[in-house]
C-alpha cells in the first residue's frame, strides 16, 4: 500500500466498504425522508408554542408548514426554517449507521471531526469575495436601491441567526458533499460522479423556476466549487466555511426584499439586476478552485513520486473540473525475464 494517498482517496476510505449503489440510493431517500418529516414536526412544533394550536385538518397544516419553509416571510418563520436543518444531523447519523453499518462522524473526513483550520479559511476567503462582490454594486446603487434596518433591531436576530446559519450551512455539505460525495467517490473517481452529480441535485433542490431547467445555476456551480475543495482537503471544513460565509452574507446581510428581509440588515428590491454581483463572485471563486485544486495535486504528485513503496503500484490519473486529465507516472517497460540458458551463461561468467 502506498504511504501517499490522495485526499480523495482517503476521505472516501470510509464509505468504501458498503459503497453498493443500491445503499446509496436507499441511504439518500431514507436521509430525504427523515429531513423532511423531522423538520415538518419541528416547525408544526415550535408555530404551535409561539401562535398556538394550527387550525385545519393535517392535510391543510401540513402545507402551510411547507409553504413556510419554502418562503419564509417573517423574522420568526426564517429562523424556524433555519433551525429546520438541523434534521439533517440525525438524519444522516442514522442513514450511515442502519445502512453503511459506519459511524456519522466519517462525514467530516478521515478524523471524525471538522477541520476549524480549514473552516476559517474558507470563511475568510467566502466574507472577502462576498464584500469584494457586493460593495461595489451598493456604491453604483446608491442608498435608494435598497433598505437598511435599525441596528438595534437587526442585532438580536444577527446574535440568533448566525449560529442556525451555521448549522444550515453544516447539514448541506454533510449531506452532498459528505454523503453522496463519499459514497460515490468510493465506486468511481470520475468527476461525473463525486461531483456533478451532488451538485446537480444540489441545484435542483435550490430551485429557480426562472432559470433553465427550473436549476439553480449558480448553486450548481457553487456546488462543483464545495466538491472540488473538500476533494482536496478530505474534510468538509473548507467547504463549511464558505458556505457559511456566503450564507451569512445572502440570509443575514443582504437578502430579497419580502424573502429573509426580516432577518438581514439590507433588504434589496427582487427585480433588481442582480448577474454582476453573483458572476464576479462565483467566477472568482471558480478560477481560485481550479488553482488551488492543481497546486494540491501538484503536491500530491511530488510525494507521490518520492515514495518507495509505490513500487509495482499502477499509475494515478488526477481530473480537474475541466477534464484534464493527467498520469502520475509513466509505467516503466518492463524487462523480460533472461531465459535459463542466459542465466546459466551469467553464473558461469
Amino acid at each position: 500500500m502506498p504511504r501517499f494517498e490522495h485526499p480523495l482517496t482517503r476521505f472516501s476510505a470510509a464509505a468504501r466498504p458498503r459503497a453498493q449503489l443500491w445503499r446509496t440510493l436507499v441511504g439518500a431517500a431514507l436521509a430525504f425522508a427523515m429531513v423532511i418529516a423531522l423538520s415538518l414536526l419541528a416547525r408544526i412544533g415550535v408555530e404551535a408554542l409561539v401562535h398556538g394550536p394550527p387550525e385545519g385538518d393535517l392535510k391543510s397544516v401540513l402545507h402551510a408548514a411547507l409553504r413556510a419553509s419554502a418562503a419564509p416571510r417573517t423574522t420568526l418563520s426564517t429562523l424556524i426554517a433555519l433551525a429546520s436543518f438541523a434534521a439533517f444531523w440525525p438524519a444522516l447519523w442514522l442513514t450511515t449507521r442502519l445502512v453503511h453499518a459506519r459511524s456519522g462522524a466519517t462525514l467530516w473526513g478521515p478524523t471524525g471531526r471538522i477541520d476549524w483550520g480549514h473552516f476559517r479559511i474558507g470563511l475568510a476567503i467566502s466574507l472577502t469575495l462576498g464584500a469584494a462582490a457586493w460593495l461595489p454594486w451598493m456604491h453604483l446603487t446608491g442608498p435608494g436601491g435598497f433598505e437598511v434596518r435599525a441596528l438595534a433591531d437587526w442585532l438580536p436576530v444577527l446574535a440568533i441567526g448566525l449560529p442556525l446559519v451555521f448549522v444550515q450551512s453544516a447539514s448541506e455539505e454533510l449531506l452532498f458533499r459528505g454523503y453522496l460525495l463519499q459514497q460515490l467517490a468510493a465506486r468511481t473517481w470520475s468527476i461525473l460522479g463525486w461531483s456533478l452529480l451532488p451538485s446537480l441535485l444540489f441545484g435542483m433542490l435550490h430551485d429557480d423556476f426562472n432559470e433553465p431547467l427550473g436549476i439553480n445555476w449558480f448553486s450548481f456551480v457553487f456546488g462543483l466549487i464545495m466538491a472540488a475543495v473538500t476533494s482536496r482537503t478530505a474534510n468538509l471544513g473548507a467547504a463549511v466555511g464558505m458556505h457559511f460565509g456566503h450564507n451569512i452574507i445572502n440570509v443575514l446581510m443582504i437578502a430579497p426584499m419580502g424573502l429573509a428581509m426580516n432577518a438581514a440588515l439590507i433588504s434589496r428590491p427582487g427585480g433588481v439586476d442582480l448577474r454582476g454581483p453573483n458572476l464576479i463572485y462565483i467566477l472568482v471563486m471558480f478560477l481560485g478552485t481550479l488553482i488551488f485544486m492543481a497546486r494540491k495535486d501538484m503536491q500530491f504528485l511530488k510525494a507521490w513520486r518520492a515514495d518507495p513503496s509505490r513500487e509495482g503500484q499502477p499509475p494515478v490519473r488526477l481530473m480537474l473540473p475541466l477534464r484534464l486529465a493527467f498520469t502520475a507516472d509513466r509505467r516503466r517497460p518492463e524487462t523480460p525475464p533472461a531465459s535459463a540458458a542466459a542465466r546459466r551463461r551469467a553464473k558461469d561468467g
